[in-house]
């Protein structure tokens, strides 16, 4: 997909207190497997503006710039108390770190894995905004709520593999939205926030499946049981259009593609470390490349893997990767 328009930031009240910010770019945005399809993607944010008011997921440093322009011209970011992060990268790292230079009483809401994440990132960052010891961090365990005040008592749900061990998905009952950050995703620009004729996105949606979610199929699966625990009519994606009118048809489809993606004769372990997230866009590459050739992968993150994980995935392999 070539497109000359510049990148921007579209905003749109989706439900009662909830604003999206949705950072698009119409090419492909970087060089990993998963933006292959060239059809540009969003970063999706989200804001929930009640007596305390939450900014999800910031996007990343190619956004920085207008995402903070966009935020600003909303309101003063001096009024965010909690910046929620579904996972951590470090190209995210520039827009949190001017995001606190704007806003140093923010407080960040994440996994544990997260949270370390943040702590080892902010150390090694020169023109950091505050000391990484001065971060206010905020651990959510699959029991914690966060009351923001008129009805928006937020639950959170780690929904962690091997690729994203500190992914936290977070459910607002007000609103019967579920944030899922990575999954039900799709890396597609346009116009269109919800997912009206969401048949047009069944490739899109798929194609970010195999990339992503097939080589942790059984984590996935795992995450699948516990959202089903939550009564959303929503799914508020980290990339791509919202989850509304395909909702029932996609949530389906990830069980029935996690179950095939087990189910195949073949496995391979792909065991892999990758403290910046390098290291595992090539794994994700070749996870993608074993699968299109029908068989299994099971990824393996040495970082948040126990050794006896990482053994008894080798014992049953067929074959393994380093």
């Amino acid at each position: 997909m070539n497109n000359t328009k510049p990148r921007d930031v579209q905003p749109l009240h989706i439900a009662t207190d909830t604003l999206i910010l949705r950072s698009r770019t119409w090419d492909r945005l970087k060089f990993e497997i998963e933006y292959a399809l060239q059809r540009g993607t969003t970063a999706n944010s989200f804001l929930i503006r009640a007596d305390q008011i939450a900014l999800f997921d910031p996007p990343g440093e190619s956004f920085t710039e207008v995402f903070l322009k966009a935020l600003q011209e909303r309101l003063d970011p001096k009024l965010i108390d909690y910046v929620i992060l579904g996972h951590l990268n470090p190209n995210r790292l520039v827009t949190l770190n001017a995001l606190l230079k704007l806003a140093p009483q923010i407080t960040f809401v994440c996994s544990n894995p997260g949270a370390k994440s943040l702590r080892t990132l902010f150390e090694k960052l020169e023109d950091k905004a505050i000391p990484e010891q001065e971060l206010k961090i905020l651990v959510m365990k699959g029991d914690d709520t966060l009351d923001l005040g008129e009805g928006h008592i937020l639950d959170f749900i780690p929904t962690p593999n091997p690729r994203f061990p500190d992914q936290l998905c977070t459910y607002d009952p007000k609103t019967q939205i579920l944030f899922t950050d990575k999954l039900f995703g799709a890396h597609v620009c346009g116009d269109q926030v919800m997912d009206e004729g969401w048949r047009v996105y069944n490739e899109d949606r798929r194609y970010y499946f195999d990339c992503l979610m097939a080589p942790h199929a059984r984590q996935v699966e795992t995450a699948l049981a516990k959202l089903a625990d939550f009564d959303a009519k929503l799914y508020a994606t980290g990339h791509g259009p919202l989850v509304r009118y395909g909702f029932q048809e996609l949530t389906e489809s990830y069980g029935k593609w996690s179950k095939q993606q087990q189910a195949q004769e073949a496995n391979v372990a792909l065991i892999y470390a990758s403290a910046y997230g390098n290291t595992g866009a090539i794994a994700q590459a070749i996870a993608r490349g074993i699968t299109k050739a029908g068989v299994s992968v099971e990824s393996l993150n040495c970082e948040a893997a126990e050794p006896e994980e990482i053994g008894a995935a080798v014992e049953k392999a067929d074959g393994f990767i380093m």
